[in-house]
C-alpha cells in the first residue's frame, strides 16, 4: 500500500494521511514537548497494548500533560485506525503533545488542549531492515540525558539526542549506537534496550540507566520462566566488549542479535545460542496479543 493511502487519527477524526495535520505552533513542532509509545501489531494481534497505554499514560502524568481521551478511549481509537489501515503487521504510534502555544515563550500554561495523533506503519520483521543477520554497533560519544536531568522512564517526543547517537555511529560504518550514561555505564541503544549474555545468563542496565523498554520487560520474564538466569546490573564496556552474546530488544525492533561491536566480533560474528532461544521465545509471545480484525 502507497503512503498516500495510509490513515491516521488526529482529535478524534480517522484521516487519509495527507489530511491528518495540526498547527505549526503546535508545542511538540516548536520544543519537543509531547510523550508518545511504540507498539506493534503482529498477524492482526496488538501485543502488551495495556502495558503500552498505562506507559503512555505515566509519560503524560510526569510531564504534566492531561490526555483529553480516557484510558479506554484512545485503547479503542488505537484499534480503530489500525484496523482502518488494514495493517496486520504494523507499528502504532500514539503521540500527545501539550497543545497549541499562540504566545512565544516556554509557559507551559499557554496552549490550548493537547493535541493526540495516532500513527500506524506497516512494517517488517524489525524497523533494522537489512540486519536480520545482526547488527554492527559502535560505542558513541553522544551520552544518554542523565536521570538528574529527566527521568528516563518519560517517553518523550524530543529524540534529538537518540538521533544524533544513531548518526554518529552510522558515520563509523555502524547500524547503531552504544549511549553510555554520564558515568561512562551502558545506557541503551538509540531505540532499544541492550542485553549481553554471559556464561548463559541474560544482563542488562537497571532501568533508570534508559528506558524501562515494554520488550526488555518481556525478555526478563521469558528468560525467568525458561531457566536462563537474569540480571539487572550497572554494565561497562569492559562488560559488552567480553559477553559471550549481545542483543538488542524494542518493540520496534523486536529482538535482534548484535554481531559487531566497535568492528570487533561477538560471538564470532553470529547470533548466539541464548539470543537464538529468546527470540524464538519472543516470536511465540507475540502471538498473545489483543485481536483488532
Amino acid at each position: 500500500m502507497e503512503e498516500r493511502n495510509w490513515k491516521a487519527y488526529v482529535n478524534g477524526d480517522i484521516l487519509p494521511a495527507k489530511d491528518a495535520k495540526i498547527s505549526v505552533f503546535d508545542r511538540a513542532v516548536e520544543y519537543g514537548d509531547g510523550v508518545f509509545e511504540g507498539i506493534r501489531c503482529y498477524d492482526g494481534k496488538i501485543f502488551k497494548l495495556d502495558e503500552h497505554l498505562r506507559r503512555l499514560f505515566d509519560s503524560a502524568r510526569a510531564t504534566h500533560i492531561d490526555i483529553p481521551l480516557s484510558y479506554e478511549d484512545m485503547k479503542q481509537a488505537i484499534k480503530d485506525t489500525t484496523r482502518a489501515n488494514g495493517f496486520r503487521e504494523a507499528h502504532i504510534k500514539p503521540i500527545v503533545s501539550r497543545g497549541v502555544g499562540w504566545r512565544l515563550g516556554l509557559d507551559p500554561t499557554n496552549l490550548d488542549k493537547p493535541n493526540v495523533i495516532i500513527q500506524v506503519r506497516p512494517i517488517a520483521k524489525s524497523m533494522y531492515e537489512g540486519a536480520a543477520g545482526g547488527l554492527r554497533l559502535a560505542v558513541v560519544s553522544v551520552r544518554k540525558v542523565p536521570a538528574y536531568c529527566i527521568d528516563p522512564r518519560i517517553k518523550s517526543v524530543n529524540y534529538i539526542v537518540n538521533i544524533l547517537a544513531r548518526a554518529e555511529a552510522q558515520a563509523s560504518g555502524a547500524d547503531d549506537a552504544i549511549m553510555l550514561d554520564s558515568q561512562g555505564l551502558v545506557s541503551e541503544s538509540s531505540g532499544a534496550n541492550i542485553f549481553l549474555v554471559r556464561r548463559d545468563a541474560l544482563y542488562t542496565a537497571p532501568v533508570h540507566f534508559g528506558l524501562e523498554g515494554i520488550t526488555r520487560e518481556t525478555v526478563l520474564t521469558l528468560g525467568k520462566e525458561n531457566g536462563i538466569p537474569t540480571n539487572e546490573s550497572p554494565l561497562t564496556i569492559y562488560d559488552v566488549y567480553t559477553a559471550d552474546e549481545v542483543f538488542v530488544s524494542g518493540s520496534g525492533a523486536g529482538v535482534v542479535p548484535v554481531i559487531e561491536v566497535d568492528k570487533k566480533p561477538i560471538n564470532e560474528g553470529k547470533p548466539g545460542r541464548v539470543t537464538n532461544q529468546i527470540i524464538k521465545l519472543y516470536e511465540e509471545a507475540v502471538k498473545t496479543g489483543e485481536p483488532v480484525f
